[in-house]
């Protein structure tokens, strides 16, 4: 909360500081040696009232991506993501997606349905992963990632953001650890960009994939 919001709530608990007087006389005592307490069971108050998260985070639910037809076949990130004949113009690599994903092969990677939301205040992935329902839900694949790369490889307009924002995606590098991967679109192509989890957090306005809602 904003500063000037916090001077203004201030100011409206004084302007009705009547309200205080059902209070029992030991109630508010406790209150008075306990302030930082008696904050944040107000805050809590409040939050619950209005319907807000614990984490004070909201997704806003999108569509989800329709599985597209495809031929059971090893998924091999040379071929796709770092083949400049792959039919997808990537323009960038983060040097941790070259690292960690170079080499990567997956095996027979089965149509699958993602589910998109948009990321309504910014978090760190371990909270983003958590409200998901865990890393089983959160986990994609490269291969996942790569099909809806194709289905705008040229910057069109489609489930993923196009506009200079981050679709977020989790997957296993080759090491088999959980990287958080970063698909975006500017300068006349793609990009992908890889970050060790809860590195840097991810702002507001970011497209969040998982394999359920």
């Amino acid at each position: 909360m904003a500063a000037k919001q916090t001077a203004a709530l201030m100011g409206r608990f004084v302007e009705h500081q009547e309200y205080f007087n059902p209070l029992p006389t030991k109630d508010a005592q406790w209150a008075i040696q306990h302030p930082k307490d008696a904050v944040a069971l107000c805050v809590k108050a409040i939050k619950s009232h209005s319907g807000s998260s614990e984490h004070g985070r909201t997704y806003k639910l999108l569509r989800s991506v329709a599985p597209k037809s495809i031929e059971p076949r090893p998924f091999k990130a040379d071929d796709t993501f770092f083949n400049k004949k792959s039919g997808v113009k990537m323009v960038f690599h983060g040097s941790h997606f070259t690292s960690w994903f170079t080499g990567k092969v997956e095996e027979d990677v089965p149509e699958g349905i993602l589910v998109p939301m948009v990321l309504a205040q910014s978090a760190y992935d371990n909270e983003i992963i958590a409200d998901l329902g865990g890393e089983e839900r959160a986990e994609v694949t490269l291969a996942e990632i790569w099909r809806l790369i194709q289905r705008q490889a040229n910057g069109e307009d489609g489930v993923l953001l196009t506009n200079g924002y981050f679709n977020i995606f989790y997957v296993r590098d080759v090491n088999g650890l959980l990287r958080a991967v970063g698909v975006g679109w500017g300068g006349g192509g793609g990009s992908a960009c890889a970050f060790a989890m809860d590195d840097a957090g991810w702002g507001d306005g970011g497209r969040v994939f998982s394999r359920n809602s």
